[in-house]
């Protein structure tokens, strides 16, 4: 049976790179993909040139080619990322951590129940968080864009970890934030009560937990979840 050579295994890797596949671990899922069913092509009619089968190959993935398988991928990279997340912040509330969490709420709380101009204090709060989230997505961005115009190998769960997450958090919060601006007077008024000051405190504990989880745990540890996601990123 007619196999591929290292040449057109290297075309493969560059072919998917120009159909805007920018992650080396779905180029090798795709390039596999593709020389199966290059190599199969080949058993049936040994005189098939190369790229002709590449591009009956290519036909199947349909009008909008890779980009469909790019988009499940990411979505289940994503997903993964957000059990991830979720896992960790479930230990805060379990022992010995849930200490450190009540702690910080009561914190909050006193905070908010014992300090003027308590609504400009909470937007500082959740703004503070939003700035350092702001400055390492750009960062990130930064870093990313010179590594892909050096030629450096990119992975996907890499990026979901250090960008994409960030940015979907990132767009939100901003969205958000100027309704606490605007509506100052309703928000005065929850923070005014003590019932409202626990329930703001709550949701800003959960938010900072988020958010250092986000941005500190998971990057911190950032290389054991990629090779637990990609096995051959340790190749590397």
């Amino acid at each position: 049976m007619q196999k591929l050579t290292k040449l057109q295994i290297d075309k493969l890797y560059t072919f998917t790179k120009k159909h805007y596949v920018d992650y080396y671990d779905l180029q090798t899922e795709l390039v596999d993909h593709l020389s199966n069913g290059i190599e199969a092509q080949w058993q049936e009619n040994g005189k098939l040139l190369f790229d002709d089968a590449l591009k009956l190959e290519f036909k199947k993935f349909g009008i909008f080619g890779f980009t469909d398988l790019v988009s499940e991928k990411q979505a289940k990279m994503t997903k993964r990322y957000n059990k991830l997340i979720l896992s960790i912040f479930k230990t805060y509330f379990t022992l010995p951590k849930v200490l450190l969490t009540m702690l910080l709420f009561l914190i909050v709380l006193l905070i908010l129940q014992n300090i003027p101009y308590k609504v400009y204090v909470l937007v500082s709060f959740f703004a503070i968080p939003i700035v350092i989230l702001l400055y390492k997505t750009v960062g990130y961005r930064i870093k990313h864009n010179k590594r892909k115009k050096s030629g450096e190998k990119l992975w996907m769960f890499e990026e979901v970890i250090s960008s994409y997450g960030q940015t979907i958090f990132l767009f939100q919060l901003v969205v958000h934030l100027p309704q606490f601006l605007t509506n100052r007077g309703g928000l005065s008024s929850i923070l005014n009560s003590f019932i409202g000051s626990i329930i703001v405190s709550g949701i800003f504990v959960v938010f900072l937990l988020m958010m250092y989880i986000m941005l500190y745990v998971i990057p911190s540890k950032a290389r054991a979840h990629i090779i637990k996601a990609h096995p051959e990123y340790n190749l590397v």
